[in-house]
Order: structure tokens, then sequence, then C-alpha cells
């Protein structure tokens, strides 16, 4: 009896793997059929608001109407500083939430050797707008300062 119930339990456990191995395939063709992905809106980075532009911030959305925010510098950043994107929504019951590249579902800071990063991506629905925000960064010795911000409008 002991060992049909072992049986039993790593038959359940094969079967809980086979239903994640059937997920995932789902997930990846719903993420292959969200293509399209287009800039929407876009701003250059500038410092003190005056060219020459060190990049540009967009707001992104694809084909299933998931938005997320991206910045893409003009060269590479160099040490002691950094970038990142932000997407911030309005409306909705997130309204004034505010996610960056650091958000969990995104791709990090832009850092040292690194041009771009992107927010995650959220599903955007009747009635809800976004912006996009870029900030760039320096570590002048006491910590990381902003040294240029640029936002796009707001749409949908």
């Amino acid at each position: 009896m002991k060992t049909l119930g072992i049986l039993l339990s790593t038959a359940g456990l094969a079967g809980v793997g086979v239903l994640a191995v059937a997920a995932a395939p789902a997930q990846a063709a719903e993420a292959a059929t969200c293509s399209g992905a287009r800039s929407i809106a876009s701003a250059p980075m500038l410092r003190d608001h005056k060219p020459p532009s060190w990049g540009t911030v967009r707001l992104v959305r694809d084909s299933c109407s998931q938005y997320w925010a991206e910045i893409t510098m003009a060269s590479p950043v160099v040490a002691n500083a950094k970038a990142n994107a932000f997407l911030v929504q309005y409306g909705g019951g997130n309204n004034g939430r505010v996610l960056s590249c650091d958000s969990s579902g995104g791709n990090g800071s832009v850092i040292q050797g690194q041009r771009t990063c992107r927010t995650p991506k959220v599903k955007g629905s009747s009635g809800i707008t976004f912006a996009a925000i870029g900030r760039e960064y320096h570590n002048y010795g006491g910590g990381y300062e902003e040294i240029s911000e640029n936002a796009t409008k707001r749409t949908r």
C-alpha cells in the first residue's frame, strides 16, 4: 500500500509538470500573437531642455493593447551614470501607478555600457491612458542625481 501511495504521488507530480509545460507554450503563443509593437509617442532626452538630444523616451503599444515605456540613449551610458524609463497609468483601478525598468517584468535600469531599457507591459482598457517618462542620472560622488528628464504626452 505504501508503494502504491508513492507511485500515485509521483504520477501526480509528473502530471503537474505536464500541466506546467502545457501552459508555457500557450503563454508563448499569446506573446507571439501580440506583434506590431509601435511607438505611439516619444520625446527627446535633453539636458537643461536644450539640444542636443542624449536619447529618446517612447511610449510603446502592441497589437494586444499592451503598453510599456522604453528609453534609448544615444550612446552607451558611462560609469557613474544611469537612465530609467517610467510608465505612468491614468484611470482605471491602478490610477497613478508608476512602473520603471526596475519593476518586476522590466529589464533593469540602463547602466554602464548599455543603451536601452523597458518597463513591464501593462494591458490597457477603455478609459485608461498612459505616459512615458525618461530620466537620466549621474553620481558625482554623493549619490545619483537627476540630470535630465522628459515625458511623452498622455495617450492611448
